[in-house]
């Protein structure tokens, strides 16, 4: 699987790309993707800021944080990221202009996250400021989100699905007891060779197994589209 660095970038670091920001990085957590994401802004007004108020509401509202400090845009971002995403059209042209005066779009693609809408189609996402009523803020974070999966379903990409042990689930007891006795065996013993048989060797590897599913394509898109 192709590791990816990703920046969002909009003007102030404030609103927008800290939300798409905290928004991929849940998508990477639950489809099991190590890409690298963060966010910066075009002007120096917010710069070691917290991101707006209104903005970390809405996370919140859905069960997200941010820990991110609004920073400004470099040069150096250029080099170091694989792909640059404008959150909207004038993010995009400036961007477009910055690295062709500095000769440095050959280092990295730069996008707008609004071409990732459903069906191949163009995405309406808010432009997001301060000003913006709570009602904005929470039409835009599912623009945004429907963008991100799409992104990512477009980066034709391995998904696993991990499946939680659930402590309700056909009433059975919260965790396996014969499985916690084999692994505190292992971290206790200076020696596991020696303490462990070949037969619990093997029941420890099919238990971590199947907390995991490698997905097929069309399961993995599927999968995605519904998070």
């Amino acid at each position: 699987m192709t590791y990816k660095k990703l920046l969002f970038v909009c003007l102030g670091n404030s609103c927008s790309s800290p939300m798409a920001e905290t928004i991929m990085q849940n998508l990477m957590t639950k489809t099991s993707l190590y890409w690298e994401i963060d966010s910066a802004g075009l002007r120096t007004w917010n710069i070691g800021r917290r991101p707006h108020k209104r903005c970390r509401q809405i996370l919140q509202e859905h069960g997200l944080r941010t820990d991110h400090f609004c920073r400004l845009f470099t040069v150096q971002d250029f080099r170091y990221f694989d792909v640059i995403i404008a959150m909207d059209m004038h993010c995009y042209k400036e961007l477009l202009l910055w690295a062709g005066l500095n000769r440095n779009g050959r280092h990295c693609e730069v996008q707008m996250l609004g071409w990732y809408g459903g069906n191949g189609q163009g995405a309406l996402i808010h432009e997001l400021s301060p000003t913006n009523k709570l009602k904005i803020f929470r039409d835009a974070f599912y623009q945004i989100k429907d963008c991100c999966k799409q992104f990512i379903l477009n980066q034709q990409v391995h998904i696993v699905q991990y499946d939680l042990p659930s402590t309700e689930e056909d009433g059975q007891p919260p965790q396996d007891l014969r499985q916690l006795e084999l692994e505190d065996k292992l971290q206790k013993s200076e020696s596991p060779a020696n303490e462990y048989t070949k037969t619990e060797r093997k029941q420890i590897s099919a238990k971590k197994l199947k907390k995991s599913k490698k997905l097929c394509k069309k399961c993995g898109d599927n999968f995605v589209s519904k998070l």
